[in-house]
C-alpha cells in the first residue's frame, strides 16, 4: 500500500470533517491567526492509493533558544489510518519536515485517541512535566450535548447555576447576541480580557492575537459573541467560534465590578441558547482541570463551567517525533527545572 503526503497551499480547500470531527485548531483560519504572529504554519494530507485521505495535519512553528526551534499540530494529526505501516511512514515524513523548518522535534496531538502502546513503538512519549505551555491544547475539556430541550438543559445544571441565572435576569443585566460588526467591541473585550486573566491568574497572548482575531470573525460562518450589559455598561464579552456543528467557547472576558449581578452567568446561557438555536449539537466549554492537574489555579473557572452541566472530553498524551536528541533533551530538561520552581 503506499501514501503520498501532498503538502496544501492557501488555496487548497480541504475539508477535515471527511476524518472525524475535528477541532478548530487544525482550520485554516486558525493557521492564518498563527500566520498574523508570523509564525509558519504548513498543512498536509496523505493519500492512501491515490485518493483516500488517511491523515490531516496543520503544523505550527514555534522558536526555541539558540535559533532553534519546534513544530506542534494542535488537536492533530486528523488520523484515518491507525496502521502501525503508515505511522511509521507519518513519522518519516514528520522528521523530513522538521530538518527543512530546523525544528528539534514535532509534538503530536493525536485525535482521534491512539493507544499509547501503539504510538511509543514508533513515537517519543512526551514527558508530563512538558505539557504546561500556552501554546499547547489543554488535555481536558468540558463538553456540553445540546440536544436535550432548554428545560431539561436547565434542570441538569447545578442549582447554583440555576440561580446565577435567575438572578442576572431580575437584577436588570440584558444579555445579547453579535453577529457583525465585531471589531466596535474589540477594545472593551480585552479590557475584560485583562481584568479576567488579573483575577484568576492566568496569561494573555499579545493584544495583536486578539485583534486578529476579532478582524476575521466575520469569515467564520456562525460565529458570535455573547455580551451581557447593566445599563450601558457592557460587564461580559464571550467569543464565540463555530466548526462543524460545534459552537466553541474560546475567550471570556468579565468586568471586577457588579459581579453581584452574575452577568458571566446570564452571558454564558444566553450563548448556549443560541448555540442550539442554529443547529449546534456540542457546546464546548475549553479547558477545565481534572483530577490529574497539580495545578489549581484554574478551579473556580472549571467550576464555573462544571456547572452548566456536560461532561469530560479527554484528550491524547503528547507524542514526538524527535529529529535532534539531544536538543531534545535540553528542551526537556530546561521544562523540568521550570516545573520545579
Amino acid at each position: 500500500m503506499s501514501y503520498n503526503f501532498q503538502e496544501l497551499n492557501d488555496d487548497d480547500l480541504l475539508d477535515p470533517f471527511s476524518l472525524s470531527n475535528p477541532s478548530f485548531t487544525q482550520a485554516k483560519f486558525y493557521g492564518d491567526w498563527q500566520k498574523k504572529l508570523k509564525r509558519t504554519v504548513r498543512r498536509f494530507v496523505a493519500l492512501r492509493d491515490k485518493d483516500e485521505i488517511s491523515t490531516y495535519f496543520q503544523l505550527i512553528k514555534y522558536p526555541l533558544p539558540f535559533g532553534k526551534s519546534y513544530l506542534y499540530t494542535p488537536y492533530g494529526p486528523r488520523i484515518a489510518d491507525t496502521s502501525k505501516e503508515f505511522l511509521l511512514e507519518l513519522k518519516e515524513k514528520l522528521l523530513a519536515i522538521a530538518k527543512e523548518e530546523n525544528a528539534i522535534f514535532v509534538r503530536l496531538d493525536f485525535t482521534p485517541t491512539i493507544s499509547n502502546k501503539i504510538l511509543s513503538e514508533i513515537f517519543t512519549e512526551a514527558p508530563a512535566y512538558t505539557y504546561h505551555s500556552a501554546y499547547f491544547q489543554p488535555r481536558t475539556e468540558w463538553v456540553l450535548k445540546l440536544e436535550p430541550s432548554i428545560e431539561t438543559l436547565l434542570k441538569k445544571m447545578h442549582k447554583n447555576t440555576r440561580y446565577s441565572i435567575r438572578v442576572a435576569e431580575t437584577k436588570n443585566v440584558t444579555t445579547e447576541i453579535v453577529t457583525n460588526n465585531f471589531e466596535q467591541y474589540f477594545e472593551t473585550f480585552y479590557i475584560l480580557m485583562q481584568e479576567t486573566a488579573t483575577r484568576n491568574k492566568f496569561g494573555l497572548h499579545p493584544k495583536e492575537y486578539y485583534k486578529n482575531i476579532f478582524n476575521s470573525l466575520s469569515t467564520i460562518p456562525n460565529s458570535y459573541l455573547s455580551i451581557a450589559r447593566f445599563g450601558e455598561t457592557i460587564l461580559t464579552i464571550n467569543l464565540i467560534i463555530i466548526y462543524g456543528k460545534v459552537a466553541n467557547y474560546v475567550f471570556a472576558g468579565t468586568s471586577t465590578k457588579e459581579r453581584d449581578r452574575m452577568p458571566a452567568s446570564g452571558a454564558l446561557w444566553r450563548a448556549i441558547c443560541f448555540a442550539k438555536e442554529i443547529g449546534c449539537t456540542d457546546f464546548n466549554f475549553g479547558a477545565v482541570t481534572s483530577e490529574e492537574d497539580t495545578n489549581h489555579s484554574w478551579d473556580g473557572l472549571s467550576l464555573f463551567k462544571k456547572r452548566f452541566g456536560g461532561e469530560e472530553l479527554k484528550h491524547s498524551d503528547f507524542f514526538d517525533a524527535v529529529l535532534s536528541p539531544f536538543w531534545y533533551h535540553l528542551y526537556n530538561l530546561r521544562k523540568r527545572i521550570r516545573n520545579n520552581k
